[in-house]
């Protein structure tokens, strides 16, 4: 083939570099908005433990925002261990994906301000699915090209996939209407949804022609 006429590529360890960097930022950020209770230093168990529990709130939207980027970058690790190669449309599916992880800490400093408002559950909802649809059209579009994914990706490892990245982003959107009914229920969903990410797959049970060894690899 003419050097001239190959398809502009990238080696994917500098997005994997790029991922990884981010990532712990945006995680590290979250936990700024646990503050210590300004109390004197010599406060007793009756003043510090209303204090501390004043925080539970912002705890559980620590632990919802953090998990969630933790299962994002899981996704986004495993989906980067079956794609060879990056192109330009990658790439910048990519930077729109970090812009949305970037963003989280902001849309959980938000909730945290005004937690009983809806338009900021929309806000903070709204920024999981953006994150959720970016990482499913990453790999949606890696499946359309060719010599994109590794040599060990078969159809059904594909399908298989596509439908767990699917599911977060499309529960999400949903939930985002719930929130006008409730905000508690509502961030309740999410929560849910994260265990759900972190049960191994069908792709790594046995019994799946194929798929049992990449799964394993993959940890999906």
């Amino acid at each position: 083939m003419n050097p001239e006429s190959r398809p502009f590529e990238l080696g994917k360890n500098r997005i994997e570099a790029l991922s990884d960097g981010l990532f712990a930022i945006a995680m590290t950020l979250l936990v700024l908005e646990l503050k210590v209770p300004e109390l004197p230093h010599n406060s007793p168990n009756v003043i510090v433990f209303p204090a501390l529990m004043k925080l539970v709130p912002k705890l559980g939207t620590y632990a919802v925002s953090f998990i969630s980027l933790g299962v994002f970058w899981v996704g986004h690790h495993n989906m980067y261990h079956a794609i060879r190669r990056a192109d330009r449309v990658l790439l910048w599916l990519n930077i729109l994906f970090f812009m949305f992880v970037s963003l989280l800490p902001f849309a959980t400093s938000v909730l945290n301000a005004f937690p009983m408002a809806q338009i900021v559950t929309v806000v903070f909802g709204l920024n999981l699915t953006l994150i959720g649809w970016t990482l499913y059209l990453q790999w949606v579009y890696a499946c359309t090209q060719p010599d994109m994914l590794a040599e060990f990706i078969t159809p059904a490892y594909r399908d298989l996939v596509r439908s767990r990245f699917l599911t977060y982003p499309v529960v999400a959107t949903l939930t985002i209407l719930i929130c006008f009914w409730s905000i508690e229920i509502s961030l309740g969903i999410y929560l849910l949804l994260l265990p759900l990410y972190m049960i191994p797959g069908k792709i790594n049970q046995p019994g799946v022609p194929g798929l049992e060894a990449v799964g394993r690899e993959n940890g999906l």
